[in-house]
């Protein structure tokens, strides 16, 4: 994933590593002032302490952290013989996409109705993880 800066003269790549380390690289476009190539790797921790984000962004990927960890602790989870099957697990391979975008239709639909916005967007969130997640098995295969 890539995003110019505001000056329209750097591009950052984001990447997760097997850390769970955000790495960004910046790469200059043209007329960089002396910034070319610049590259740094950082947690969420060291980005907000080096101003990198500026919506808070780094407060809300670690509440999307917690929010996803806790859903494996909750109902939606097969505990069944001891078991850890997700309800995406037991919906066949070729539905899983249609299933993954309802659900971000749906959450994204009411989230400012049901009286629980901050919940539904953060489920909207997940539902499109998941989903990246199975198009890129798709085209890993």
């Amino acid at each position: 994933m890539f995003i110019m800066d505001e000056d329209q003269y750097t591009q950052y790549n984001f990447n997760i590593n097997n850390e769970d380390k955000i790495e960004i690289t910046k790469k200059s476009i043209s007329g960089c002032g002396g910034l070319c190539g610049d590259s740094l790797e950082s947690n969420l921790d060291n980005a907000s302490v080096n101003n990198f984000w500026r919506y808070n962004e780094d407060k809300i990927l670690k509440q999307l952290d917690e929010y996803i960890k806790g859903t494996y602790r909750q109902h939606y989870v097969d505990r069944t013989g001891g078991g850890t099957e997700q309800t995406l697990d037991k919906i066949k391979h070729n539905r899983r996409e249609g299933f993954c975008a309802g659900n971000i239709t749906k959450y994204i639909d009411r989230y400012d109705t049901k009286g629980t916005p901050r919940a539904d967007l953060f489920k909207v969130l997940h539902y499109t993880i998941l989903l990246i997640n199975h198009l890129n098995l798709i085209e890993n295969n």
